[in-house]
């Protein structure tokens, strides 16, 4: 590849990544084009659509999850461990705009974040067994619930948001604990 293709490519990803990084997720292909300073046909090699250019910018930060889900793996206290993880995996989100959506999308059009996806299940997965909560919850519907609490806390003040993801977090560790029994069942109003 030539040296002026391969600073090109570099620039349009740059671009790419601090829009992203400042919410900018629907970001079209023209305007990155625009602000990167190179063709469209330029932006649209790199990048074949809008979502492979969030999925690419983002896998990253995927992939910084695997490494932390898979550390707390070979931690003496699985479920603080879990705990940590799910603190650390709060955080990422809520400070990665984007990254939930790709976490929790069924239809990603990059294989390499598929692959960075079904390693991070099968690493939340791994440090579940290891906790054994009830009831029995596999990584993908863990990384579901964490999708959840960004929303839930994205819905509150950003003076307040910080707490929020505190309470929301010890919330979820306390239904995390470890299999005693089965759960006592609940009761829904009207039942």
């Amino acid at each position: 590849m030539r040296a002026d293709a391969v600073r090109n490519r570099e620039k349009v990803f740059d671009e790419a990544r601090r829009a992203v990084r400042g919410g900018e997720i629907t970001l079209t292909l023209n305007e990155l084009a625009r602000r990167a300073g190179v063709g469209v046909g330029t932006v649209y090699r790199v990048f074949p659509t809008q979502r492979a250019m969030l999925e690419r910018v983002l896998e990253g930060a995927v992939r910084e999850l695997i490494d932390v889900a898979e550390e707390a793996e070979g931690r003496a206290d699985p479920a603080s461990a879990l705990v940590d993880f799910l603190g650390t995996a709060l955080a990422a989100a809520l400070a990665r705009p984007g990254l939930i959506d790709v976490l929790i999308s069924g239809s990603d059009e990059t294989e390499s974040l598929r692959r960075a996806k079904g390693e991070l299940v099968a690493a939340v997965s791994r440090l579940l067994g290891l906790v054994r909560p009830a009831p029995a919850l596999t990584g993908e519907n863990l990384l579901k619930l964490l999708c959840g609490l960004v929303h839930a806390v994205g819905e509150h003040p950003a003076e307040r948001r910080s707490a929020a993801a505190d309470s929301y977090l010890a919330l979820l560790s306390g239904g995390l604990a470890p299999n005693s029994g089965p759960p006592a069942p609940i009761r829904l109003s009207g039942d």
